[in-house]
């Protein structure tokens, strides 16, 4: 990303009220920039682009300069607020402010909640001090809201500020927070003014933990500014299709399996190449398993690459593999942002049949599902697509229009906005 959004048509449709709500509110981030956050900045592109202002506090400062920036985020990380860490100043603030009867009762209170580790309580209490910390700053301007976005160290500062500014909270979820940190999720679903989460599995499964809340919760797709993305070249017959899979190497990604997929597609005597774009933990346990089943020639490395980069590699692909898994402690991909990004520029996907990936890749029309960590079933509709070129640009055109039609930022910003100013 590098420009800021057009103002969006019907701007002037959003009433003053909606305007001074979003003047007074904060949204909580963790470090801030952060590459693997574009989804969360290109809802406040659409949103500064709508006239509506974005108020960041962040829990540390990453380098500004990060090319994947638009110019309207630029502005908002300079008018954000951060936590300087290890700093004498930040350190001495918060414990004068342990001097504050409000803070003190504040900490009693959410150490009342049950914690699920001591590891958790302790966050927690280092949420409370972070929130005593900004709050002088936050009354100054007039902070009547805030929202953060990622359910554990982020709401707990939410939650706490809401007590210390006597302001509502409200937060937006995505999977890591609500499937593997998972600290009292029920009281911070309980406490919160809306609760947002970007697939359709992450609220029924909100809803099943409170069902006396679920009216609060609410189903808010990330949306692509389609416009950004290049247009991708028709899918057509090559000497050597492409197999690409992004994302950081770790194990929920359930790239291992994807190896052993493509072990199995040469012993069937297809031609192809799988690459991977990321870095990750990983990659020597990967490059291992490649070298036990020979296949150097089949298999590339490519490490983390920027937008553009990606987005060229994609456009060479014929197919976008997604073989996700559910990790002992819980973790889980919810909707892969390489998905939607992907299947907007014409691409199939075979994924995994979990989570949200499940609510876009639809079998024998936008791609494939398989049962995750199956790498037969993996290699059977890989080698599909691999070769049959009509099928997989057929699939793939599916594929655009199902992006066009239900994640245009353009269109989803604005449920997002009404869910925040209305509650």
């Amino acid at each position: 990303m590098t420009d800021a959004l057009r103002p969006l048509p019907g701007a002037d449709s959003l009433s003053p009220e909606v305007v001074a709500w979003f003047r007074d509110t904060v949204f909580i981030l963790g470090p801030f920039p952060a590459l693997s956050q574009t989804f969360i900045y290109r809802e406040f592109d659409a949103i500064s682009a709508l006239g509506l202002p974005v108020n960041v506090l962040s829990t540390g400062r990453r380098r500004p300069d990060a090319p994947h920036l638009t110019e309207t985020l630029r502005d908002i990380e300079k008018r954000a607020l951060h936590l300087e860490h290890n700093s004498t100043r930040v350190l001495s603030s918060m414990g004068a402010r342990l001097g504050s009867r409000e803070v003190r009762e504040t900490l009693r209170w959410m150490m009342g909640f049950p914690h699920r580790t001591p590891g958790h309580r302790a966050r927690a209490a280092a949420a409370v001090l972070v929130a005593a910390y900004f709050m002088p700053e936050l009354a100054r301007r007039g902070i009547r809201y805030v929202h953060s976005h990622f359910a554990g160290f982020q709401t707990e500062i939410a939650m706490s500020l809401s007590r210390l500014l006597d302001v509502p909270y409200g937060c937006t979820w995505h999977a890591y927070g609500i499937y593997r940190d998972r600290n009292i999720l029920e009281q911070k679903v309980a406490g919160a003014r809306v609760v947002l989460s970007c697939t359709r599995h992450n609220v029924e499964h909100l809803r099943r933990l409170r069902p006396s809340d679920q009216d609060r919760i609410h189903l808010a797709y990330h949306g692509l500014d389609l416009a950004r993305i290049p247009e991708a070249p028709p899918i057509t017959p090559e000497a050597i299709p492409t197999v690409l899979a992004i994302g950081r190497l770790v194990a929920k990604k359930g790239f291992r399996h994807l190896v052993r997929a493509a072990d199995l597609l040469k012993q069937e005597g297809h031609r192809f190449e799988v690459r991977f774009l990321g870095e990750g933990p990983d990659r020597r346990a990967l490059e291992a398993l490649i070298h036990e089943l020979g296949l150097h020639d089949e298999v590339v490395f490519l490490g983390a690459k920027p937008n553009a980069e990606v987005f060229r590699e994609v456009a060479a692909s014929r197919v976008i593999a997604v073989p996700s898994v559910i990790t002992p402690d819980g973790d889980v991909d919810g909707l892969p942002n390489v998905i939607l990004e992907a299947m907007s520029m014409g691409r199939p996907v075979v994924g995994s049949r979990l989570s949200g990936i499940s609510e876009v890749v639809f079998p024998g029309e936008t791609g494939f599902l398989t049962e995750p960590g199956n790498a037969r079933e993996l290699a059977t509709h890989l080698g599909d697509l691999l070769e049959d070129a009509a099928l997989a640009q057929a699939l793939g055109r599916n594929a655009r229009n199902l992006i066009v039609r239900d994640f245009d930022i353009r269109k989803n910003v604005r449920n997002v906005i009404r869910y925040i100013a209305d509650g």
